[in-house]
């Protein structure tokens, strides 16, 4: 299954991985306020990865590609005097987004294969 499409899972590891990370900094630094929102995010992704990946599922490739982008969005124009972390995580989820959006044409070009 991971050989079919290895860029898209990659991102798919990469953005729960960096979720993750996030809430444990979140958390170490903030307290457990943030924690149900930032677990109801996680939660909502894993949701559309398990439909990504066993279903196959176009509609939430598109919705979690969406989310990535709209995020990133709202993090620069929410970034009036950011650090460097929070303009890496904006930057990551827009870049995220296309990788996700892009992922065939990607695989193409990397694999060598054509779109027949």
């Amino acid at each position: 299954m991971m050989r079919e499409r290895p860029v898209l899972y990659a991102a798919i590891i990469s953005t729960l991985l960096v979720e993750v990370v996030l809430m444990i900094m979140v958390y170490q630094k903030i307290g457990p306020e943030r924690l149900p929102f930032q677990a109801g995010r996680l939660i909502i992704q894993i949701i559309l990865i398990l439909f990504i990946v066993f279903q196959n599922s176009s509609k939430a490739l598109f919705i979690l590609t969406a989310y990535h982008f709209l995020s990133g969005l709202i993090g620069l124009m929410g970034c009036a005097d950011c650090n460097w972390l929070q303009y890496s995580i904006t930057i990551f989820h827009i870049c995220i987004a296309l990788i996700i959006y892009f992922h065939d044409n990607i695989e193409n070009k990397i694999f060598g294969r054509s779109d027949n």
